[in-house]
């Protein structure tokens, strides 16, 4: 985070998981290093929040 801020890079976004993915997952962990922080940020933040 510190890294971003030193370079002016702004907060890391990373895309909410889709349907599709969500159940996929349900049958195999996912190959994702960042799925366990999409999923969470997604549970936090839902799209009809965010003004998707």
């Amino acid at each position: 985070m510190q890294a971003r801020a030193a370079q002016d890079l702004g907060p890391l976004v990373l895309p909410a998981p889709t349907r599709r993915e969500l159940v996929a997952a349900m049958v195999s962990a996912p190959d994702d290093p960042w799925w366990e922080a999409r999923v969470l940020h997604a549970k936090l933040h839902p799209a009809k929040d965010r003004g998707v």
